[in-house]
């Protein structure tokens, strides 16, 4: 694909009707509480309950923000109002701390079903949905839990494991770097605290690194295209180029320091070995000169095997599932490459549980970019399968 047009015009900030208007729900039952140091859940029980519960386990929120319940982010209401039209009971929580809070996600998610039980009697079976985090969250439930749940339904899931998440982000900030230098505030692995990156449909944005990144990439289309291509950036057309950029830079500078933290500010990152390929015109000669000059000049990192240990150990799957998981994953996802699904699937292989997985991608470009039909018609159809009792 080649760059046809100035980039400032098609760096346009997607915005996409993802949800549709709530269906009409039947009269429920609402309850919210404390569960677990600094946590909260909300639990829904419609009046025609089937006795069926949902334990749903929301993705990550920036550590800055409050600890809370679920409500629009990744269209939970829309999600929660047709489950309880369908007469499924729904329960979430939030975790008691935000960023990358897996294993609290795992144990607050967990814990729900204990006092869902509590409050309205033991359900006849027990479904598990998530997003995000919150996909990575039950399927380690789905891991460690065989016999308390039926089935599972994660979406735009890191479920090749965190490393390759860390992979990816770090891929694409170091060659940022080159392309960009400076433009960025603090390392790769290191974001001063205040920095904001804020677009025009937050509250308070734009923030002016996000005016100044945006202008950057505007004004210089080759560098941003040739970074695009090294960083293996999704994206189908120059918009999509555009929206995944924006998206990435901005995942970095939200998430990075928390990621870090977690491993006592050591780097859980390696690229020494690393040959970025850039791919922006029909002529290889020319692709492997660009190629040359980055990998000559990008900034080189070797990852501490401590740090990378506890993210292999506590932050990936082991694939040893035993009951259904149905999957669903755009295929340009910006945040989690859909590249994930398939090293789920080899994980899954790998344990011998593959009949117990399926996968299905959504040809979009977005993180988390379902429709809830989409959501509605996969849950229906896990369901479908845990009634057949076959893997």
């Amino acid at each position: 694909m080649r760059m046809t047009h100035r980039l400032s015009v098609l760096l346009t900030l997607m915005v996409v009707a993802l949800f549709g208007s709530n269906r009409t729900v039947a009269a429920q039952i609402h309850l919210e509480g404390p569960v677990g140091p600094g946590s909260i859940y909300a639990i829904d029980v419609p009046d025609d309950w089937n006795h069926d519960l949902v334990l749903y386990a929301h993705a990550i929120v920036q550590t800055s923000q409050p600890v809370a319940p679920p409500t629009t982010q990744d269209g939970y209401e829309i999600i929660r109002d047709r489950l309880l039209a369908a007469g499924y009971a729904l329960a979430a929580s939030s975790y008691s701390s935000n960023g990358w809070a897996l294993d609290d996600a795992v144990r607050r998610t967990h814990q729900l079903g204990g006092l869902f039980t509590s409050k309205f009697g033991r359900p006849r079976r027990t479904f598990l949905m998530g997003h995000s985090l919150g996909a990575l969250a039950i399927v380690k439930m789905a891991e460690r839990y065989p016999t308390q749940y039926v089935g599972a339904l994660p979406m735009c899931g890191p479920l090749g494991g965190a490393l390759a998440g860390v992979q990816y982000a770090g891929d694409a900030r170091v060659t940022f770097d080159y392309y960009f230098p400076g433009l960025l505030p603090g390392s790769p692995f290191s974001v001063p605290p205040d920095t904001l990156f804020l677009s025009p449909f937050d509250p308070e944005g734009p923030s002016p690194l996000f005016l100044a990144v945006y202008g950057a990439l505007a004004a210089d289309p080759s560098a941003t295209f040739q970074w695009a291509t090294a960083a293996a950036l999704p994206f189908a057309n120059e918009t999509e180029l555009g929206n995944s950029a924006l998206y990435v830079i901005g995942f970095i500078l939200r998430y990075t320091n928390d990621l870090i933290e977690r491993v006592n500010g050591k780097i859980p990152y390696d690229n020494t070995n690393i040959l970025y390929e850039v791919n922006v015109t029909p002529d290889p000669v020319t692709n492997a000169h660009l190629s040359a000059l980055l990998n000559n000049g990008v900034a080189r990192y070797e990852a501490d095997r401590a740090a990378t240990n506890f993210y292999e150990r506590n932050y990936a799957p082991t694939g040893r599932i035993s009951f259904p998981v149905l999957t669903l994953h755009t295929i340009r996802d910006p945040g989690v490459p859909f590249a994930h699904e398939a090293a789920f699937a080899d994980s899954v292989e790998a344990a011998g549980r593959a009949p117990w997985l399926i996968q299905i991608p959504i040809d979009r470009w977005g993180h988390c970019a379902f429709t809830p039909d989409e959501v509605e018609a996969a849950f229906q159809q896990l369901v479908a399968w845990v009634d057949s009792g076959r893997p």
